[in-house]
């Protein structure tokens, strides 16, 4: 009886650390493709990354209107604003290389953005942010990702 107790216990934990994670990382498990993938995803990757066809919309492929060298410059400004530590500029690559640190367990997340001409006042964005541990990040580099995204905004909207 006494193990039972125990097993019990340990799973309310496990289900109140989990969605005090997802959370804090202010997923959105309603959205397209609806509650079960997004559940599952952030359960068992550890991986979130932009691309023209991902099945959740908010990671998808973004172009920005400047030209690729200022939003070089936007994502280096946004990693410092947003606190994360820059361990690579590739100019010649047009790529940044930042680690962000998980507020809630004080994990270390690599993300890397890439940036792509698109014309001359036009630039493509593609971000990846990948945890070091685990396979399952609860959501955590797919906020990366958007806080990235989100702060681009801001940027590209000031004078």
């Amino acid at each position: 009886m006494l193990a039972l107790k125990l097993v019990a216990g340990l799973a309310i934990v496990a289900v109140l650390l989990t969605g005090s994670a997802l959370l804090r990382n202010r997923v959105s498990l309603s959205a397209p493709p609806g509650f079960g993938s997004r559940l599952g995803a952030y359960l068992t990757t550890n991986v979130a990354e932009t691309r023209d066809d991902h099945v959740f919309p908010e990671l998808r492929t973004r172009t920005f209107e400047v030209n690729a060298k200022t939003l070089l410059r936007m994502i280096e400004q946004a990693c410092a604003e947003l606190g994360w530590k820059v361990v690579q500029i590739d100019a010649q690559n047009s790529s940044v290389l930042a680690e962000v640190r998980t507020p809630l367990l004080g994990f270390t997340d690599d993300l890397q953005a890439r940036v792509e001409a698109a014309g001359e006042q036009a630039a493509r964005l593609h971000v990846a942010s990948r945890s070091r541990v685990g396979r399952g990040d609860l959501g955590a580099n797919q906020r990366h990702v958007m806080d990235l995204l989100d702060a681009i905004d801001v940027l590209s909207r000031s004078p």
